[in-house]
């Protein structure tokens, strides 16, 4: 057995979770018919001239759920709970060409998702997207930040440490707690995954950050798939997106991680709306 030289990327997130974690996670999966989403974004592209992707529409209709309803909006430090000012949406980015086998994952933090439009949120992603693959975005996402934790020394890897009890307790987080103010997090696994036919992956399981700052909610986006539906007693064959939505139990109840579901649901079924400002 040797030890490996992981990515700069890898020893992040050493630092972002508890291992193993205690805290009450509770998670679901719904399918949501992508038809309406779909037909939605081709006319989207042919009328504002803007491509816009499906993770683009869920990242804008996730935002809208948690500035709509404000309670899921909230941050645990130190035992204490905090409302959480604006929604901050945490992105992973694909640097890399699939089934390279290397571990090619940046991450952006879009600001004040709620306030806007669906075209806001395509132009922003792509060019920070763009930005990253270049080298050129900031923060410890980026490709910078993964060549800093690459070069980290272990003794450095105690300070980062530190700063994560410094930001779970109410004073650091006030004194630090913008560079941590992300909201939630909408991943997009299904956009690397190459499944061959006769194969169908529906779920993935989801681990909230709580070391180097806390989040309420996490989203995963599974590959769309063909799948039977029951429309008016009769079964039909739909384009589905399954989505995966994972809460702090001690923040968020049953009852409103109901409402999220609906509420996201509603929005993707009727997409509209996130073409405009909130």
């Amino acid at each position: 057995m040797r030890r490996l030289r992981v990515s700069g990327q890898r020893r992040l997130m050493l630092r972002f979770f508890e291992t193993p974690s205690s805290d009450p996670y509770v998670s679901i999966t719904m399918d949501v018919n992508l038809e309406p989403a779909l037909e939605f974004l081709d006319a989207f592209e042919r009328e504002q001239g803007e491509r816009a992707g499906v993770q683009h529409l869920v990242t804008a209709a996730v935002a809208r759920c948690l500035h709509e309803f404000p309670a899921l909006n909230v941050k645990i430090v130190g035992g204490a709970f905090y409302q959480l000012e604006r929604v901050d949406v945490a992105v992973p980015v694909s640097l890399g060409s699939k089934g390279s086998g290397q571990d090619q994952t940046g991450m952006m933090v879009l600001h004040g998702v709620e306030k806007k439009t669906l075209k806001e949120i395509a132009r922003e992603t792509r060019a920070r997207t763009r930005a990253e693959r270049s080298g050129k975005l900031d923060g410890f996402g980026s490709a910078f930040g993964r060549r800093f934790a690459q070069s980290l020394p272990r003794a450095a890897e105690a300070a980062v440490d530190l700063a994560g009890t410094v930001l779970r307790h109410p004073v650091g987080y006030r004194l630090l707690g913008p560079w941590s103010s992300v909201s939630t997090g909408v991943t997009n696994v299904g956009a690397v995954f190459e499944l061959p036919t006769g194969a169908r992956f529906r779920s993935v399981s989801l681990t909230l950050p709580s070391r180097l700052g806390h989040v309420a909610s996490a989203f995963a986006l599974a590959p769309a798939c063909d799948a039977p539906v029951a429309e008016e007693r009769r079964v039909v064959v739909r384009r589905v997106l399954p989505i995966m939505m994972v809460v702090d139990h001690r923040a968020i109840d049953g009852h409103l991680m109901a409402k999220l579901g609906e509420r996201l649901a509603a929005a993707l079924l009727a997409p509209a709306e996130l073409a405009r400002q909130a």
